[in-house]
């Protein structure tokens, strides 16, 4: 281990050295613990790592064994858990001896299959999958879908796609979508049409297993676009202005 003290701090690298050797076992790990002075303290600097400690008027052995506290809390993960990784991890940089630690954000994908309803004059059912790919607590995604109308006066089918993002938050999941549904309807002369919005979602995610979650999920499509359907020049259909949903699934992580 070398520690390196620069400019005018109040100890010097050998009593610093001291102290961070009583309170770490560094083995034979290669570490460079650096500290500089700031106003009211000094800051210290380590594999990637930052903290400011404020020394309260303390010199000699007794700030260096203050700072020494600091910098085993910033070594201390990386020594126990993966002695020769050199990663950089951000760490929140604040005034005193004890700071928070802040994990990197990591990225991942998980792929949903969902069966559900939406309510238009007649229940829309349907199933559906999406991928969503989060780093820390954003996310994007995309769903698409299959649907028919349930017990209505058409024999109507859509399909839906939502493009969007949102966050993670524990269990919970709050997304905002543009919302393409294109329609077919088979009756009569036919007609292909296609509803355009936007929509936003909630998702309660529940661990079930190793890398399976259930998911219940609800929200409201507002389309930009409506049609009206007629039958014998009398309407029996009016596509909605709103249409809220819920679905229910199951999320994996490839």
């Amino acid at each position: 281990m070398t520690a390196e003290v620069a400019g005018a701090a109040p100890f010097d690298a050998a009593q610093l050295t001291a102290a961070i050797r009583i309170r770490t076992s560094t083995g034979r790990a290669a570490i460079r613990v650096r500290v500089f002075a700031i106003p009211g303290g000094v800051r210290i600097e380590t594999r990637g790592n930052a903290r400011d400690v404020a020394l309260g008027g303390l010199i000699g052995t007794a700030a260096a064994r203050l700072v020494a506290l600091a910098a085993a809390d910033l070594l201390l993960d990386d020594l126990a858990t993966a002695p020769q990784d050199t990663t950089d991890v951000p760490v929140s940089s604040v005034a005193g001896a004890v700071g928070a630690r802040r994990a990197p954000s990591r990225s991942t994908t998980t792929v949903s299959a969902l069966g559900g309803a939406a309510a238009w004059s007649h229940a829309l059912g349907g199933l559906g999958f999406d991928v969503a790919a989060s780093s820390g607590t954003w996310l994007v995604a995309v769903e698409a879908g299959g649907a028919s109308l349930v017990g209505g006066p058409l024999r109507l089918t859509a399909a839906t796609l939502r493009i969007g993002g949102g966050a993670r938050v524990g269990l919970a999941e709050l997304r905002a979508t543009a919302t393409f549904m294109p329609l077919i309807v088979d009756d009569g002369a036919g007609d292909r049409t296609v509803l355009v919005g936007g929509g936003a979602s909630a998702r309660l995610r529940v661990p079930l297993i190793s890398s399976m979650r259930g998911v219940v999920a609800g929200g409201i499509d507002l389309f930009a676009t409506r049609t009206v359907y007629l039958v014998e020049r009398m309407p029996v259909l009016t596509t909605p202005r709103a249409s809220p949903w819920i679905a229910v699934g199951l999320e994996v992580t490839p």
